[in-house]
């Protein structure tokens, strides 16, 4: 067992007065019960809310048919809407990505990453709604990037503090998806989003915990150290974090919502159902406050074209 320090749990009934959370595992992810999305959300439900996703880092909800402005809504109340990625967007709503896999188009994000840990300021968290699901298949894991660092021996801890680390979209799969689009929109993307510099510990200045900011979709080396050294120190946290101990594992069903804090957590989404339909619709969210770039990522590289 690396973890001794005995457990304190969350307070859910002194805490929580207009929603209901429903720990997962132990203070982190949540169900949240009481709560109709479908239908304006009074001041001290969306205080509870957001509560909610600083406690326990990613939250759910049981299927509810929103429709593409309830789902901007939802968003909203976490923060004012991000710039968002390279996918595609909503007919209506442009706010909203959309990600579709099926036969012509397979899943393409089976990856442990941080969302757009590539911009100097990364999204606060993403709200997203998977409107159709395969008939099997299609899940989606969480980890806990606070708890990878917690279980880390204190040598450890104090080591990585001192560590800077370099993040890129081009050490992802967004590199070949966009040279596909051919060399102007390549280029288009280097020129508008240079590679940027995280620590590799952050402290989430909503819960106050301390969360391993590195992953193995965006993160390309840590600077400061032998480049031998770096990619043995990367690989361990890679892998350390994928512990069952810091990870839930989500079943989707049709209209099912999760909203995630992504300054103390990663995903993976499972690619296991191709050829099957999957729809993936989402809202980003930044930090309110603070000084982010605003520009659409599709609009600026792909000039409102596509990706795939």
């Amino acid at each position: 067992m690396a973890n001794t320090k005995p457990l304190k749990l969350i307070n859910v009934a002194k805490r929580y007065k207009h929603i209901t959370p429903v720990p997962r595992m132990p203070n982190f992810a949540a169900w949240i019960e009481g709560v109709d999305l479908t239908k304006p959300l009074s001041k001290e439900v969306q205080a509870e809310l957001r509560q909610a996703l600083f406690d326990f880092e990613v939250i759910f909800f049981k299927p509810q048919v929103i429709t593409p402005k309830q789902h901007v809504a939802l968003a909203k109340v976490f923060g004012p809407l991000s710039g968002g990625s390279y996918f595609n967007r909503h007919p209506t709503e442009p706010q909203l990505e959309v990600i579709v896999s099926d036969k012509d188009t397979p899943p393409q994000i089976d990856n442990w990453h941080t969302d757009i840990s590539w911009k100097p300021n990364p999204p606060l968290g993403t709200a997203i709604q998977i409107t159709q699901t395969p008939p099997a298949g299609g899940n989606t894991c969480w980890i806990s990037t606070s708890k990878a660092y917690e279980w880390l021996s204190p040598g450890m801890q104090k080591y990585l503090e001192g560590l800077t680390a370099v993040h890129t979209w081009e050490t992802s799969g967004f590199r070949e998806a966009l040279g596909r689009r051919g060399e102007e929109a390549l280029i288009a993307a280097i020129k508008a989003f240079k590679p940027t510099e995280h620590p590799v510990v952050r402290v989430n200045p909503d819960s106050k915990r301390k969360c391993l900011f590195v992953n193995a979709d965006f993160t390309r080396r840590i600077l400061g150290v032998d480049r031998h050294e770096a990619d043995g120190i990367l690989q361990f946290l890679f892998n350390w974090m994928k512990k069952p101990e810091f990870m839930v594992h989500h079943q989707w069903e049709p209209h099912g919502i999760a909203i995630w804090d992504n300054r103390s957590t990663q995903h993976y989404a499972v690619a296991d159902y191709w050829p099957h339909h999957r729809v993936n619709q989402r809202a980003t969210f930044d930090v309110p406050g603070n000084k982010v770039d605003k520009r659409s990522v599709a609009k600026a590289v792909l000039k409102g074209g596509k990706i795939m």
